[in-house]
């Protein structure tokens, strides 16, 4: 029986490489026919600022108002994008399938 071949493969990170936290992503198709993938992260909108009543003495008293600028409601803010092609994007696809399955395994064996 003749020996099978090996490749070995090498990972690395680049200096640019970093982890990020992620609530969701959103897909979409460029004209070329690529897949952009977009990460977000979500929270509450941040006020530019706000408006308190102030005390005789300097303190801060309740919270009035926020300034007009203030945005109000869900801020999606998105991390990194990645371009991807057909065949990127079904591994990807058959990758997420495999690690969903195996976490479905683990869960139900706890």
């Amino acid at each position: 029986m003749a020996k099978k071949r090996e490749i070995t493969i090498h990972n690395l990170k680049s200096n640019q490489y970093r982890e990020v936290f992620s609530d969701g992503a959103s897909l979409g198709i460029t004209p070329s026919g690529y897949f952009y993938l977009n990460f977000f992260a979500q929270r509450n909108a941040i006020p530019k600022g706000m408006v308190f009543e102030a005390a005789d003495n300097g303190d801060l008293g309740e919270m009035k108002s926020l300034t007009p600028d203030s945005k109000v409601g869900i801020v999606r803010e998105y991390e990194f994008g990645l371009y991807i092609d057909i065949k990127t994007c079904e591994s990807l696809k058959e990758l997420l399938d495999q690690k969903i399955q195996e976490y479905q395994k683990i869960m139900n064996n706890k």
